[in-house]
């Protein structure tokens, strides 16, 4: 099983700390650093190639600036590829190399953000008004078409990659269509992507739920999902879970301890994934004993947890109302 670790805040200089390439390399994690725009720069050279020289393998989790909507989507897919580009030729001039691209494919940060702060009435006008913005299948076949390309382009540089996916293209997957990603603005099941990580945050799903969803029910939804990926995708399908501490929305629910990510993990291997990343190294560093977790994840046994109706009824609901648009 390969094990990962977001990490889309920590500073270089505390990740080049000899403790904390020590313990990425004891427990054989690779290391998905984030590489705005900005951190082009030799703290990041620095602790690619401490990183290469320790053992411990690493992603280039490239992101863009919030104006151009962060993470990879369909109205940045030129730019995003662009920049890949130059990630990489700046790895090659500084003399490291970085075997897995990262390519987080999200709904646009602004967008997210602006219907994150609506409530109530202003809520369905900008859910309404994000679905008209990027119902456009004209552009989601062309970006499709560069992210393609940039997987290609990566794969002649020897280079992996790995797509970040919302976990509600599981049911586009499921369905053959592509609404789902076309309305989230993020290309995925069409390009020829190594892994594909689906983002399965059970720690956000129960805690931005309104309680509607329990513990029980988000882990049964991370395995159900999983098991459903594996059938299809097999090799291809990973999954990201936690989380661990806040990250780009600021006020994401985390756990605190590896004990409470540890039906996650369980419910993973009982899925059958082979590749599990965990978001984000920030927490597990955080906290007094940080290979508690790196033991506690790669030490259970898988367990299926159990079954919850309501979210397989939710998701049926989700495949049926997509079917419709």
């Amino acid at each position: 099983m390969k094990i990962r670790v977001w990490a889309e805040y920590l500073d270089p200089k505390e990740a080049v700390k000899k403790k904390n390439l020590e313990l990425l390399s004891r427990y054989n994690v690779n290391l998905a650093m984030a590489i705005p725009p900005e951190r082009i720069n030799k703290d990041h050279a620095k602790l690619f190639a401490a990183c290469e020289q320790a053992g411990v393998e690493t992603t280039a989790w490239v992101l863009l600036g919030d104006e151009a909507g962060y993470w990879a989507c369909e109205t940045n897919a030129v730019e995003f590829s662009a920049q890949c580009e130059r990630v990489y030729d700046w790895a090659d001039a500084s003399g490291f190399s970085i075997p897995w691209l990262a390519v987080d494919v999200e709904t646009p940060h602004y967008q997210m953000d602006r219907v994150k702060k609506s409530r109530n009435l202003e809520l369905l006008k900008n859910l309404r008004g994000v679905y008209k913005q990027n119902r456009d299948m004209t552009r989601y076949h062309s970006s499709s078409r560069v992210f393609a390309l940039l997987a290609e382009k990566m794969r002649a540089r020897g280079v992996k990659t790995i797509a970040a996916a919302s976990n509600f293209v599981v049911e586009d997957i499921i369905a053959g269509r592509v609404v789902i990603q076309d309305i989230l603005e993020t290309p995925i099941s069409n390009i020829n992507w190594d892994v594909i990580s689906f983002m399965i945050y059970t720690s956000m799903l129960t805690g931005y739920s309104g309680g509607m969803l329990d513990r029980r029910d988000a882990t049964w939804y991370l395995y159900a999902t999983m098991r459903d990926m594996k059938e299809i995708l097999w090799e291809q399908a990973g999954v990201s879970i936690g989380v661990t501490y806040i990250g780009k929305l600021e006020d994401e629910p985390y756990y605190s301890s590896p004990q409470e990510l540890l039906p996650d993990m369980q419910a993973a291997k009982a899925a059958l994934i082979d590749d599990v990343a965990v978001f984000n190294l920030e927490g597990i560093l955080r906290s007094p004993r940080p290979e508690e977790w790196f033991e506690a994840l790669m030490n259970c046994e898988p367990v299926v947890p159990e079954r919850s109706a309501k979210v397989d009824a939710m998701r049926l609901a989700v495949r049926t109302g997509t079917a419709l648009l």
